[in-house]
């Protein structure tokens, strides 16, 4: 079955104006009564919904006067993605952008740096308080020296390391290290202060290095946990906040309205984002866990005292810097009073297991893009690992699905259970083509509720859980479970069922 790319479903409308010049806004603007502002926004990140809160707000806030156009994986597969992505939009080649607050100090702004210092937000809650503080205004006046506007800052996940050769406890376990990190002169300094060698990669890529800095939700998407062993789950290195921006022309086009407009969308997006990353962390824990492969390590207290103890020389050489001095100390003060949040881990959680039941057999539907969008799916997840032909074979507590259309073909497998209105699948394996790397990975877990009426078999979904729930009910074509159903484009491995 698919899997949206994104739990929170948000409807973010899309829409490209043609024929339009400068920046975008001229014929998008006032120019043409009733035709809506359409802004461009380029994302070196691919359709992960990190922005679709902020779309969303913008199209509420503005009464569907403003649109966003977001050009997803700009620069994609460039290791400096951001940095260039922000020369594209000074150069005026999209009017909106967003990186990561990491990669600012790349192009000559220092402003950020705070945010990124090691060890230093080491919570949602905390980095939740920094974002709504003044220091956030700031920050985004370091950006008007290139040209551009600071639009706002919007949360991100907490990065952690990750050891592919070794754990990664005290600073001696860094020593001699390559450690693969994001665009950042901080994340370099601080690698060098633990005696590592800092390399750049694509991002989060966690290949030729010893070690990588990432996020869990990263680890789990692109099954990093099949090259890395080991995660310090209660050391935060940082966190990867995005920055919002503007091309100055096209920032100066806008009414002051439209940009108040912008900037509120980021501000009433903060908390709604913060718990959104939370429960993706949450959720990915889990399937990682249930996958095995990773083991979530605990640095011990002397342990951490001693990573904030080596980094030491990255603040000496940050606070050099008399405003980011003030920044750093506004956090730690901002720190007072909120408690420690609990360490991502696994507990036991048991396979699922079954006998024949009353959804044994075989189910299909067919759905389109339009099918999404008519369901009121955001656009980030209207992609060709989410429509096309899926066939659903289940078979005494296994199951076999495969999907495929002319851009997409996925396979995945598993156990299956069935209790009372409710149903359970467990992800064992999967693959396929997959453009989007939206298909459903091994650990994941999806409920249900479920009614069954001749032959039709209608999902909903089951709160507090994943429940991706289709846009068309399943209809049985067989009775009798068999993997001869499936897609012979792209069928599962032998033995995921009966032939």
């Amino acid at each position: 079955m698919a899997r949206c790319a994104r739990p929170v479903v948000l409807l973010a409308v899309v829409a490209m104006l043609a024929g339009c010049t400068g920046p975008g806004l001229d014929k998008a603007g006032g120019s043409q009564p009733g035709q809506p502002v359409v802004l461009t926004l380029a994302n070196f990140n691919g359709q992960t919904g990190e922005l679709d809160g902020f779309t969303n707000e913008v199209r509420r806030l503005s009464g569907g006067t403003m649109q966003i156009d977001i050009k997803y994986r700009w620069r994609s597969g460039q290791v400096n993605a951001e940095s260039g992505l922000i020369e594209d939009v000074r150069a005026g080649k999209a009017n909106l952008g967003v990186v990561g607050s990491r990669a600012w100090d790349s192009v000559g702004v220092s402003t950020f740096q705070a945010l990124d210092a090691p060890l230093l937000i080491d919570s949602y809650a905390l980095q939740e308080r920094v974002l709504r503080s003044p220091m956030i205004g700031q920050m985004l006046q370091g950006l008007r020296p290139l040209g551009l506007a600071g639009i706002g800052v919007l949360p991100g996940p907490l990065r952690k390391p990750l050891g592919i050769t070794r754990p990664l406890l005290k600073p001696a376990d860094y020593a001699g290290l390559r450690v693969g990190v994001g665009q950042s002169r901080v994340a370099d300094a601080t690698m060098r202060a633990l005696g590592a060698t800092p390399v750049s990669h694509l991002v989060g890529e966690p290949v030729g290095v010893g070690a990588t800095e990432q996020q869990i939700s990263m680890i789990q998407g692109n099954q990093y946990d099949q090259v890395g062993k080991y995660l310090t789950a209660n050391v935060s290195l940082w966190p990867r906040p995005l920055v919002l921006f503007a091309n100055g022309k096209a920032w100066a086009a806008l009414t002051p309205a439209q940009r108040r407009i912008l900037a509120q969308a980021v501000t009433d997006d903060v908390a709604a984002e913060t718990k959104v990353v939370r429960a993706n962390e949450g959720t990915d824990t889990a399937i990682l866990c249930r996958r095995g492969q990773l083991r979530f390590l605990t640095a011990s207290p002397a342990e951490v005292a001693a990573l904030r103890r080596a980094v030491q020389p990255v603040y000496d050489q940050l606070e050099r810097d008399p405003q980011t001095r003030r920044y750093i100390r506004q956090i730690e003060a901002m720190r007072q009073g909120i408690s420690p949040e609990p360490a991502p881990g696994c507990a036991q959680t048991p396979l699922l297991a079954g006998k024949a039941g009353p959804l044994d057999g075989v189910w299909r539907y067919t759905d389109t893009a339009a099918d999404l969008r008519a369901a009121g799916v955001s656009q980030g997840d209207i992609v060709p690992e989410n429509y096309g032909t899926f066939t659903f074979v289940i078979d005494r507590g296994r199951f076999a699905v495969t999907q495929e259309n002319a851009q997409a073909c996925t396979w995945s497998y598993g156990t299956f259970t069935v209790r009372g209105d409710r149903f359970e699948q467990l992800a064992t394996d999967s693959g396929g083509i997959a453009p989007d790397n939206a298909n459903t990975k091994p650990g994941e877990l999806f409920t249900f509720r479920w009614n069954r009426y001749r032959g039709v078999l209608t999902l909903y979904p089951v709160q507090g859980a994943v429940s991706p729930v289709p846009p068309k009910p399943w209809v049985k074509i067989s009775t009798t479970p068999s993997a001869r159903f499936l897609s012979k484009r792209c069928p599962p491995p032998a033995g995921a069922l009966p032939p």
